[in-house]
Formats: structure tokens, sequence, C-alpha cells
């Protein structure tokens, strides 16, 4: 048996011990420092799952907790993850990570090397599924000219005014919202404005969207040497519109700003009254809808990924579709698939013999369907 920990029993945590608590072969642990997540975990396990309570903000922790266990993962919002990856790097312990952490992970690589770690960041579905196939085509079209990625997460019923739920903290949307993004274009990184571009596009199942520019690219801006990539979130029509109202007004101004005897960021009140619009309720859908194309050669492959909340289980799109892909990698790094020492962002994975085709199947096993297409560019 491999003895298993998953850090995290949030709404992303918990399908994640789920998923692999199925397993005959993993004995699966969650943590978390919430006795009521701790509980939702289990229950969506079906009991098949032990937990412990722990303080994740603590690195100490972390660490020694790791060391109990055969194989971690990651599943800790942002700001913790950095710290997490270090502890388990020094706790010998092989990682699957979705944090998404702000920091560059890369700057722990030569640690886990050193200490003979595998760990993989960034595996959900974007950063993740979307990095995984791009890596893929451009394997596959000699002289990849462009790389396009489309993604979002959106509720399955628009409603105005915003016509958008956040499926994982409003505040993390805002600041995606607001954070220079990096492109390539002619071979060079470069920094746009977040939202500079807004465009239209037409999805197969989806129909009518728009795709705004957002930082979503990280580790492929260095990895692949393509000279044309560009990653936009899809939105409902019309959601653009007034964020970028909002925007041309200050709604998101870092400065201070003297309202009475008080000083306040613009940014701060904002975002806190965004996330009361953008939570969804309680059983209300979502869809999480990508396409990855990558051109070269003459040729054109396209990914498309549809996904709707599943009933039966109760677990949003979102989750299914970020959760499943590091279960799926946990289970590569346990039976040895996945083996060499180092921080790998899931394009590196690419160039294992038969894993794209293998983590593929495993999604669609799930429910989950990656459409592949060859088109003319």
């Amino acid at each position: 048996m491999t003895k298993t920990l998953v850090l995290g029993a949030g709404r992303v945590g918990a399908v994640i011990a789920a998923d692999l608590a199925a397993e005959a072969d993993l004995d699966v642990t969650v943590a978390d420092r919430s006795a009521s997540a701790l509980s939702g975990a289990r229950a969506r396990a079906g009991g098949s799952l032990a937990i412990r309570r722990a303080d994740l903000s603590d690195a100490e922790a972390v660490r020694a907790l790791a060391a109990e266990f055969d194989l971690v993962v990651g599943a800790l919002p942002s700001r913790l993850g950095l710290a997490a990856l270090r502890a388990v790097i020094e706790a010998g312990r092989p990682f699957a990570d979705i944090s998404f952490m702000p920091q560059d992970a890369r700057g722990l690589d030569a640690l886990a090397r050193s200490r003979g770690v595998a760990a993989v960041v960034d595996i959900g579905v974007a950063p993740g599924m979307s990095h995984l196939l791009a890596a893929h085509g451009v394997r596959r079209l000699a002289g990849a000219q462009r790389v396009r990625i489309l993604v979002g997460g959106v509720p399955l019923e628009p409603r105005p005014p915003f016509f958008f739920k956040a499926a994982f903290a409003p505040g993390d949307v805002v600041e995606e919202y607001t954070r220079p993004a990096r492109l390539v274009e002619g071979g060079r990184v470069v920094e746009r404005a977040a939202l500079s571009i807004v465009e239209p596009v037409e999805l197969p199942g989806v129909g009518r969207m728009e795709a705004g520019l957002t930082d979503g690219l990280r580790s492929l801006v260095h990895s692949l040497a393509v000279p044309e990539m560009v990653e936009l979130t899809l939105r409902w029509p019309g959601h653009y519109g007034l964020i970028r109202a909002l925007q041309s007004a200050g709604f998101f101004s870092t400065e201070p700003l003297s309202v009475g005897s008080a000083q306040l960021r613009p940014l701060d009140l904002t975002s806190a009254l965004l996330a009361q619009q953008w939570t969804y309720s309680e059983g209300e859908q979502d869809l999480t809808v990508m396409r990855v194309e990558v051109c070269g050669s003459g040729r054109k492959l396209v990914w498309d990924l549809v996904d709707r909340y599943d009933s039966a289980t109760q677990t949003t799109s979102m989750a299914r579709t970020s959760g499943f892909p590091c279960a799926i990698v946990a289970r590569l790094l346990a039976d040895g698939t996945i083996a060499e020492p180092g921080v790998h962002p899931p394009e590196h994975l690419s160039s294992i013999p038969g894993l794209v085709q293998r983590v593929l199947a495993e999604h669609a096993r799930r429910g989950v369907h990656y459409r592949e297409e060859a088109l003319e560019p």
C-alpha cells in the first residue's frame, strides 16, 4: 500500500482525495485545519479516507507530516504553495501539486534534484492539461509556429449583470484581471495589460463566448520554443464590458483613496463587493470550456474540452477538471512512470512515451472527454 497524503480538504482537494481513495493500492489521508472540510471530504469518499487536523500554513508541520507518507498531493491556497512545495521536497517525498503559486516553482528545482524528489506543479486543467497538450502538439508538429489556449470556468446559466460566478476565490479572479499578462510575439516574451485583448469566439458545443487576455501561460513562455503563444480566458458575452467599465472608473486601483476619515484601496472594496456577486450558490451548476490549438507545418492540432457540473456526485466541473489531472499524475508518481528528480511543470511530462494518451484515457474513464481534431490552419 502506498501511504498517500493530500494537503487541503477544500473543494478540489476533496475531489482529489476521493479519487485516490477509490484505489485499493493507496492508503489515503487528507489533512486540513478545518474540521468541517475534513468531514465533507470523508463523506465524499464514502468513509474510505483517513483525516488529520493540521495547520498547513506551518511549513515545519507540513514537513513533519509529509515524512510519514510515501506520496504527497498538494491542494492548498496559492499563498501556501511555495512553502508547502519546499517542505515536501525537504521531506524527500514525491509531490503532485495544484496550488498555482504566484512564485516561480522552478526556483526549487535544484533542491528537488539534490533530494532525489520528483515534483509536478501546476497540474490542473489550466495550467495543467493546457500545458501538457500544448507541448504534446508541439512535439507532433515539427516547426510549430503558434500555440493558442482558450479556457474558462463559467456558470452554466449566465445571469446579469455580470454573467459570471467564480469557481475559486473571487479575489483571485480580480487579481487575474489586473495582473499584466505575458505572451510570446515574434519569439520574444512581452507584457500586455490584462484584458487589452478581448475578442469574440465561437466554440463547438457551447456557442458564442468572449476571450480576454490574461497571464495564463506561466512556464510555457520559457519551456516551448514557439514564436507565437497566448492564453485567453473565456467568459460569456457581456462580462468583459462591465469589467472594463469598472477598470476605467478606477474600481481596481491600488492607490489609497480618502473616504471621509478612512483610507482605502478601491481594489479591496471592489474585491469584497464582487465576492458577494460571484460566489456560487449551493448546487448551482458550472461549465468548463477549453480549446488548445497548435499550428505548424501546414497543420493545426486542436483539443476541445466541454465539461459540466456532475449532478450525480454534486461535483462542480471546475473541481473535476482541475482535481482529476492532479490525482492521475499522483498515481503516475506512485507507480514510477514519473520518476526523474526535479520540479516539473506539466509540459515536461509530454516527453514520457505514452503518458499523454494514458492521462487522456484516465480522464475519459472519469467522464471528462478531450476531443482531438486535425484541421487546416
